[in-house]
Order: structure tokens, then C-alpha cells, then sequence
């Protein structure tokens, strides 16, 4: 345990910092499943909502407008997962532009001349910059090519579970992925979506 101590205390990290990090993290962590909570009552309620008294129609005229319905929430879950690749293709460029800004601010001597004498940040600064590029690129990267994926499998109405599996991760991306994704996991949770997926109804 003195060895930890010493070795953080090497790097420059005292025990102050230390408490402060813990702190952060666990009402990081309180604050992730608090949210996962809230998106799990959320589709809940909406599943087990009383269903309205079924209006006196033939039951062909029923079971045409439930596939009518499906089909076109589906169509619309297409559309929007392509525009939320397209918001990610969008936050690839802000990356690309902001590291291009970024470097030329720290690389450009002339800069910090004319800021009454003041010294330019040391270079590390930047360089824990760049990690913060690549991982957002990353994630950036893999929500895109998801959504495009997923976008394919609801258009074909294939792999439905990869399908809930992106909706659910696109609600951590408040607030406009977080509607898209409570929208995805309601529509494919629905019986007549599964029986669509599975092949018992024809789309129409």
C-alpha cells in the first residue's frame, strides 16, 4: 500500500487529488446507472400501457393497419438512423478542424508574443489532447458505422436485437439520441414488429 502512495506521489498526485478523483468517479458511475434506470422504466411503462378497446372492425382490416403502422415506424427508425451516422460524420470534421486549430495555435510562436509576454503552454498539455481526439474519433467512428448498420437491418427487418442493442447505446447520447434510441427499442419490443422480423406477416 506505501509502494501505491509512494509511486503516486512521484507522478505529483497527493491524496487530496486522489479522494477528489474517487468522488468523481463514483457519481460518474451513480449518475451512468441512474440514467440506464430511467431508460429501463421508461420502456417499461410504455409496454405494459392499457391497451385501448379494439374498435369494431374485421380483424384483416386490424391486422392490415398494425402492419401499415409497423412498416412506416420502421421506415422513419431508417431515416433517422441514417442522420444520426450523418451527425456523427459531422462531429468527425469538428474533431479534424478543432485538432487542426489546436496545433496551429501551439506550434505558432506568434501567437503567445502577442499575449503580453505570456509563455506557452507546455507541450504535454497538447499531447493529452490528441488522446482525447482518438478516443472521441473512435467512438465517433463506431457510432457511425452502427447506425449505418442498423439502418441497413431496418430497412430489411433483420437482426432485430442488433438493432435494440444500438438504440440502446444511442440513449447515452442526449438528448436527440436518447429519443431515437427509447423510439428504436419501443417499436422492435412490439409483438407484431417480432412476428414482422421473424416472417409471420408479410410487410406491406
Amino acid at each position: 500500500m506505501n509502494t501505491h502512495l509512494n509511486n503516486l506521489a512521484l507522478i505529483g498526485i497527493s491524496g487530496g487529488e486522489i479522494i477528489l478523483i474517487m468522488v468523481v468517479l463514483l457519481f460518474l458511475l451513480s449518475g451512468a446507472a441512474l440514467f440506464v434506470g430511467l431508460i429501463y422504466l421508461i420502456v417499461r411503462a410504455a409496454q405494459h400501457q392499457p391497451r385501448p378497446a379494439a374498435p369494431q372492425l374485421p380483424p384483416q382490416i386490424l391486422m392490415d393497419n398494425l402492419r401499415k403502422r409497423d412498416s412506416e415506424h420502421l421506415k422513419l427508425l431508417t431515416i433517422f438512423h441514417i442522420v444520426f451516422a450523418g451527425l456523427a460524420l459531422l462531429g468527425i470534421a469538428f474533431l479534424f478542424v478543432h485538432h487542426f486549430m489546436m496545433q496551429t495555435i501551439f506550434s505558432n510562436p506568434e501567437f503567445w508574443r502577442g499575449q503580453n509576454g505570456a509563455a506557452p503552454p507546455p507541450r504535454v498539455f497538447f499531447d493529452a489532447f490528441v488522446w482525447f481526439y482518438v478516443l472521441m474519433g473512435v467512438l465517433l467512428v463506431m457510432a457511425c458505422a452502427a447506425n449505418l448498420l442498423s439502418a441497413l437491418f431496418l430497412w430489411r427487418q433483420q437482426h432485430r436485437v442488433f438493432s435494440m442493442v444500438v438504440g440502446g447505446l444511442n440513449c447515452l447520447q442526449i438528448p436527440f439520441g436518447t429519443a431515437l434510441g427509447v423510439f428504436t427499442i419501443l417499436v422492435l419490443s412490439r409483438d407484431s414488429v417480432q412476428e414482422l422480423y421473424a416472417g409471420v406477416t408479410k410487410p406491406l
